[in-house]
């Protein structure tokens, strides 16, 4: 899943510092026209006295700054320039013409100095820790320069020279105060943009969770209008036109159930069907807010899926329960069966109660072989997959079946059609599962008086899809109105058939990612095939 982050004006501390820079630099810009009105025509003479080379010089300096300001304002409007480096051009130059500026309108009485002391905090705020204390540096020496030269050169007296003493001061403070309020600002803004960040990643995935929710969910207010819901709730509702927003044309049942619970504030849980070719639902409704004039939240269940989800915890209780008992059925059914045994050794015994016998040791087996599914099915372990090279262990399953079940007149092929497919999968449980496959063809898949012809093929024709096992025989096949049915638990074809070995295989396949389906052969016969999945580093 990917976020993405939406950038405002200020949206994170890089455009906030930009921000920052322009107005600096429209500041300086502003300032410097200032200065160039104020000598560049008659009131520098006729207001400030200025007269000769101090004039010239701070016509000069103020052409000079007005050139620089506007240069650093169009650099300061790129993006290709970074802000450290324009915003060291901006104060060296503010620095360089302020210091001239200086001696020109006569030091700290003409006020120049606060212009030197914005410039020194603007530095604290856009610039390095040490960068702006080197700018409070120099200010501070063209400060003391200048009172010092005035001290000397004008007799001056030791109060300007103390004036520059405590505005040189103020530099350095200014520096650290506004430095520290820079960090703390860029802290808070980093801070709240993370939060924002983590908040609109939080909204769109409770809305990915919503929409994909299998509960169909309506948001309905006073008037009865829908104003959103989610996939689940357009199609349950019949997929109505995008522009339909009206809960009395979308659904009459549904408009009665909610007047109803407006009403009377109780639930009719009697399924209804809004619209053809969807389930039947059952609504519920809560508040969206305290006022009774709130919106609606309207909650759609799908009644089918309550059913199922009450089918797998009744079968997972019936699984226990079905444990339980069949380890108790055990114990008795040995005792009966060796009992049987010791029966059948007697000499003195009829050929009537050998054919008894005969019959008990029969369903001994079969009562045995539902035991042992049953256990087999509630004891079953976690899958460990692992890339198998299905070749050798076909030939290795064939081999083993063979010795533990003798074939007689029985026919058990294999084919491969493609030595080097592979598949991810457990293999002791894929053995289970085949075995389990085969064995019921070789019982159940045999025309009447023939012996049966079972054969296992396996095949990859592509190396990133799964491999393929079929399992065929020559029986009589399955009617197509029972192929839904056959992978159901207890759901035989058969008198003598426990109705759990293709549920058991299933499960074992489905702990694989694994698949099984039952495909018609044409001609007769019957052909369970099993989809494996792909090594990963085949996918690759």
């Amino acid at each position: 899943m990917r976020f993405t982050r939406e950038t405002h004006a200020f949206g994170n501390s890089e455009s906030l510092r930009r921000y920052e820079l322009r107005l600096f630099n429209l500041y300086r810009l502003l300032v410097a026209l200032a200065f160039a009105v104020l000598l560049l025509t008659p009131i520098a003479s006729r207001y400030f006295s200025l007269g000769g080379i101090m004039l010239f010089a701070g016509q000069i300096g103020i052409v000079l700054y007005v050139l620089s300001a506007a240069a650093v304002f169009t650099l300061g409007q790129s993006q290709r320039w970074s802000i450290e480096s324009t915003t060291i051009l901006g104060v060296a130059s503010d620095l360089i013409i302020g210091s001239l500026l200086l001696y020109v309108f006569g030091g700290l009485s003409s006020g120049v100095g606060v212009l030197l002391l914005i410039t020194v905090a603007m530095s604290a705020l856009l610039l390095p820790g040490r960068l702006a204390l080197l700018a409070a540096a120099i200010a501070t020496v063209a400060l003391l320069s200048e009172s010092l030269y005035a001290l000397w050169a004008r007799s001056g007296s030791d109060r300007n020279l103390a004036q520059a003493a405590l505005v040189s001061a103020a530099f350095f403070a200014t520096v650290a105060i506004f430095y520290w309020l820079a960090r703390t600002t860029r802290e808070s803004q980093e801070l709240a943009e993370r939060q924002g960040v983590d908040i609109a990643n939080l909204a769109q995935i409770n809305e990915l969770i919503i929409q994909r929710m299998r509960t169909g969910i309506l948001v309905v207010d006073g008037k009865a209008l829908v104003q959103r819901f989610n996939e689940s709730g357009w199609y349950l509702l019949g997929t109505p036109p995008s522009g339909e927003t009206d809960l009395r044309k979308l659904s009459p049942e549904l408009y009665d159930r909610w007047r109803y619970w407006i009403t009377t504030s109780r639930h009719n849980n009697v399924p209804i069907q809004i619209a053809q070719g969807v389930p039947a639902i059952v609504p519920r409704f809560t508040r969206l807010g305290g006022d009774d004039d709130a919106a609606t939240l309207c909650f759609l269940e799908d009644e089918s899926m309550v059913y199922r989800r009450a089918e797998e915890l009744t079968l997972a209780s019936l699984g226990r329960l079905s444990a339980s008992i069949a380890h108790e059925v055990r114990n008795p059914l040995a005792a009966i069966s060796h009992s049987a045994q010791l029966l059948a050794e007697s000499e003195e015994l009829l050929e009537a109660d050998r054919r008894l016998i005969e019959i008990i040791m029969n369903h001994c087996t079969r009562v045995n072989g539902i035991v042992e599914n049953v256990l087999q099915l509630s004891r079953r372990e976690r899958s460990r997959p692992e890339c198998v090279p299905l070749a050798p262990w076909a030939h290795g399953f064939i081999n083993d079946f063979k010795q533990a079940h003798p074939l007689g007149q029985d026919v058990l092929k294999l084919y491969l059609e493609h030595k080097d497919a592979r598949a991810l999968v457990d293999p002791s449980q894929l053995t289970q599962a085949v075995w389990n496959l085969v064995r019921n063809a070789l019982r159940y898949g045999r025309r009447p008086d023939h012996p049966a012809e079972v054969s296992l093929r396996v095949r990859q024709p592509n190396p990133s899809q799964g491999a393929l096992i079929d399992v065929v025989d020559r029986g009589p096949g399955i009617a197509p109105a029972l192929h839904r049915q056959l992978f159901e638990p207890f759901f035989t074809t058969h008198a003598d058939g426990t109705g759990l070995g293709l549920y058991i295989t299933k499960q074992l396949l489905g702990a694989n990612q694994a698949s099984i389906e039952y495909v018609p052969v044409p001609g007769g016969g019957s052909c369970f095939r099993i989809q494996l999945a792909v090594p990963q580093r085949d996918l690759v």
